[in-house]
């Protein structure tokens, strides 16, 4: 049975509730949704996949997560890059999955961002901030190659 994504709804963490009302708050986030996008993101980037089974009252429509352009977007690929082997995690009646997936990324990145907050002894937004500075900085990107190398897998015959 296919479910309508004007159904689905987005959870959020019961147990990092403080955490998001704090990055909401102190106006790194000015919704729930951006945290959680962030938050799924950080998740993702350090391969923390948390389940989680208490949600916080009132979860966030789809539609609401999926209003900035690029909401779907990561949605989608961090379903594709999740589960191996199966291009099908794309398909309609799946969403609900992906759904689950990017909750999962985003209560793991939730709780990297908690461990930080107390290893640094910082304010969330101090450490949401240092977040994108290591993520600009070069930290995995791609890295220039030489005429030479990008050739070098070329046949011409």
């Amino acid at each position: 049975m296919t479910i309508s994504p004007a159904d689905v709804r987005v959870r959020r963490p019961q147990d990092h509730s403080a955490l998001l009302n704090e990055l909401r708050d102190e106006g790194v986030f000015p919704t729930f949704r951006d945290g959680l996008l962030f938050a799924a993101a950080v998740g993702s980037r350090f391969d923390r996949r948390v389940p989680f089974t208490a949600a916080a009252r009132d979860p966030i429509r789809y539609e609401v997560v999926t209003a900035p352009t690029f909401g779907e977007a990561l949605i989608n690929m961090i379903a594709a890059a999740s589960v191996d082997n199966d291009p099908e995690i794309m398909d309609t009646s799946r969403l609900e999955e992906r759904i689950a997936l990017f909750e999962a990324y985003a209560n793991g990145g939730l709780e990297y961002i908690q461990e930080q907050v107390n290893v640094r002894h910082q304010p969330a937004d101090l450490v949401v901030q240092a977040l994108v500075i290591e993520a600009l900085a070069g930290g995995g990107g791609a890295e220039a190659l030489s005429v030479d190398e990008l050739l070098s897998g070329v046949n011409w015959s």
